[in-house]
């Protein structure tokens, strides 16, 4: 214990020791965050409770520098100011999906959060960075996830490294996790049992409270090419839990002049037992799972149109900790994973752009997706009962002063099962109406607090 304590501060004595002065910048990001699901909207369950949340935030951001040393902090603290996002609903038990996220889902009884997500010591070289400490990812499935107060933050260590002008590789050893929407760290086993469990293959609720594995490694190579007149880049990701499953993810992106092309590709594959010798206590209860995408995206003028198709065998679910991250593919519509789904299929097409009015920044779009996924009594290859639905999203961002960002999202579920569905099968899934309404007003370190200025 002695020598690993030791080991730990060396990277502060140096620090210490380092003789250029210390350069400081704060920073902050307040935040109130309003969220509203209304739920049996049009079908026969028209008396499932009703969801509302109003929550506020504050957030510190410093940096610190000295020498090839670097030292970033971010500590998040939101309240609940009104809502019910922890009610139950009288005929299912549940109490809601998306609300619930503003707070601590671990710790419903508490009205307040605040977490110390990042604690990063690095040290910077020519061509590579290394880290140690609590820190903020950005792969595939292992990311902030930052769409409510808290996002998810991962502590160990963390190494990026310039191979050549166009080829990089980051990895990362992991051994705790801050999930979002929880009350802090937790070991990486730990972390993935504090969000809805679903269902195992036998349709019982799964059990991942018993899971053991002693860290998630994690690694990415980005490489850029030129084919012809197309420009890519190519990124290959690799995510290792030992004992429970491994995880690659390939991403091609091509792009030449309007036109742009994305081709992605996930497989999964059971390590050890899965997690646990029980099986019904094992996190990946099947051998393998495969996923396969492909968008188009064109531009014409400033509007990005785009169309996009996944494909998840039959060979089982994709299965990945939601509490990890949000899932970065091409069918994905906020307010919705496909995490969990076996054997289905999904369309997502819309429109982007991005403009400016006066002093204003806009950005915004609409998209519109089917999932067709199997029955929600097929347990093995449908962990969370989700029937089949279409989705719609409208969301519209502005910017102005240099500070202040306003977003809106609109989200409009609708059934599509050839059966009837149960109140429990409908509530905070499908044949609901999602708003969510968000402003921030940020101070960034470095940024002078003298050029604010309304538009």
């Amino acid at each position: 214990m002695r020598q690993l304590l030791l080991a730990a501060l060396l990277p502060i004595a140096a620090w210490a020791q380092q003789k250029p002065a210390i350069s400081a910048q704060h920073g902050f990001r307040a935040t109130a965050f309003a969220m509203s699901t209304q739920n049996g909207v049009f079908g026969p369950h028209s008396s499932l409770q009703d969801y509302q949340a109003l929550t506020s935030g504050l957030e510190y951001l410093g940096k610190f520098e000295r020498g090839a040393w670097r030292l970033n902090l971010d500590f998040y603290a939101t309240a609940l100011v009104a809502g019910n996002p922890f009610e139950k609903d009288s005929l299912t038990g549940k109490t809601s999906r998306y609300e619930s996220g503003l707070l601590a889902v671990d710790r419903p009884d508490r009205a307040w959060v605040a977490v110390p997500s990042i604690f990063e010591l690095s040290y910077v070289g020519k061509n590579f960075q290394g880290s140690l400490g609590s820190f903020s990812l950005d792969g595939t499935f292992v990311n902030e996830e930052h769409g409510r107060m808290i996002p998810s933050t991962f502590a160990g260590t963390r190494w990026q490294w310039r191979l050549s002008e166009n080829t990089l590789l980051k990895s990362a050893l992991v051994t705790h996790i801050a999930a979002r929407s929880t009350t802090g760290f937790k070991t990486v086993a730990n972390s993935l049992a504090q969000y809805n469990p679903g269902l195992d293959t036998s349709g019982s609720v799964h059990n991942k409270s018993q899971v053991e594995t002693p860290f998630l490694a994690f690694a990415e190579l980005e490489m850029g090419h030129q084919w012809k007149n197309w420009k890519g880049l190519l990124s290959a990701e690799s995510y290792t839990v030992p004992n429970v499953f491994g995880t690659v993810v390939l991403d091609e992106v091509l792009k030449k002049g309007v036109h742009m092309l994305e081709l992605q590709f996930v497989s999964q594959y059971i390590l050890g037992n899965g997690g646990n010798e029980d099986p019904s206590l094992a996190y990946f209860q099947q051998k393998r799972s495969r996923y396969y995408a492909a968008e188009y995206t064109h531009k014409v003028g400033e509007v990005n149109y785009f169309i996009g198709m996944s494909h998840i065998t039959k060979a089982g679910k994709l299965l990945f900790p939601r509490e990890w991250g949000r899932e970065y593919l091409v069918t994905f519509q906020g307010r919705e994973r496909q995490e969990g789904m076996g054997g289905s299929s999904a369309v997502v097409a819309g429109a982007r752009s991005k403009w400016t009015e006066g002093k204003v920044k806009h950005s915004g779009g609409v998209s519109t997706g089917v999932y067709m996924r199997p029955e929600p009594t097929n347990y093995a290859l449908n962990k969370y009962a989700m029937p089949s639905n279409q989705q719609t999203n409208l969301w519209w961002r502005q910017q102005w002063g240099g500070r202040n960002e306003l977003t809106s999202l609109f989200v409009l579920k609708v059934p599509l099962s050839s059966q009837a569905l149960t109140a429990g099968q409908t509530i905070n899934k499908v044949d609901m109406i999602h708003l969510s309404f968000i402003y921030r007003y940020a101070i960034l370190p470095g940024q002078s607090t003298k050029k604010a200025a309304l538009p």
